[in-house]
């Protein structure tokens, strides 16, 4: 669960987003204000679950920031925030939607397996845990980066099961060219389940999760046995 991430799989990755940036920053770009408002109440509060209430500003790493969504919320409730991404396209877009948003992040370019030297009080990582060739060796190098008795906060969820495949057809082409791309190369291809995460979880150190679904955006919580949210804090 922990092996090194072949670098082959993981420069295949890399190209993938790096060809997906533009669509996946026009998606964000139109995200509706409520679900921004939903995700960033979601942090506050599973931040506080795992931390305990602190002011901020805490150190926070976000890993796969893609576009910057997750990074920009949490620096919208006044972190410190760090973003890394194997996709320097991804980083152009998350750069700009600081800007629009008025914050300011650390931006970094880089694979999620082996994150920027912290430590960090937190480190999180939404939808990204699946897209990675070595999730279990990426959780252990993320728990190295963290002081003791911080925490990882991870959202994921099942992308290419057949019911979800049936369910929005429109992403199947997509799904064909990414598998081609990348797909090939992930142990989670198909998604990844909160009780897998957990799993991998406690293989790479962390104590026992707590699950956070319920705090999830309406759309997503009405799939929330395909989407989680779930936290862990390093052991010390």
């Amino acid at each position: 669960m922990t092996d090194s991430p072949d670098p082959a799989a993981v420069a295949s990755v890399a190209r993938t987003w790096e060809g997906r940036a533009e669509r996946y920053d026009q998606y964000y770009r139109a995200y509706a204000e409520a679900g921004r408002d939903a995700w960033r109440s979601l942090y506050r509060e599973a931040i506080d679950a795992l931390l305990g209430p602190a002011e901020p500003p805490l150190r926070v790493l976000d890993v796969g920031t893609g576009t910057g969504f997750a990074a920009v919320l949490l620096a919208e409730l006044g972190h410190e925030v760090t973003g890394v991404d194997a996709s320097e396209r991804m980083l152009t877009a998350a750069r700009a939607e600081a800007t629009r948003r008025g914050v300011t992040i650390r931006w970094r370019h880089g694979d999620g397996h082996t994150p920027p030297e912290g430590p960090y009080d937190l480190v999180t990582c939404r939808y990204v845990l699946w897209t990675l060739p070595a999730p279990g060796a990426a959780l252990a190098a993320w728990g190295r980066a963290l002081r003791p008795g911080g925490a990882v906060l991870v959202a994921d969820g099942l992308w290419h099961t057949a019911r979800q495949l049936l369910r929005f057809p429109r992403l199947l082409p997509g799904a064909a060219r990414d598998y081609l791309g990348m797909g090939r190369t992930l142990p989670y291809w198909r998604g990844i389940t909160a009780l897998q995460a957990a799993g991998l979880l406690r293989s790479a150190g962390f104590g026992p999760p707590r699950h956070f679904e319920h705090l999830m955006p309406p759309q997503r919580h009405r799939d929330s046995r395909d989407f989680f949210v779930i936290g862990a804090k390093r052991e010390e």
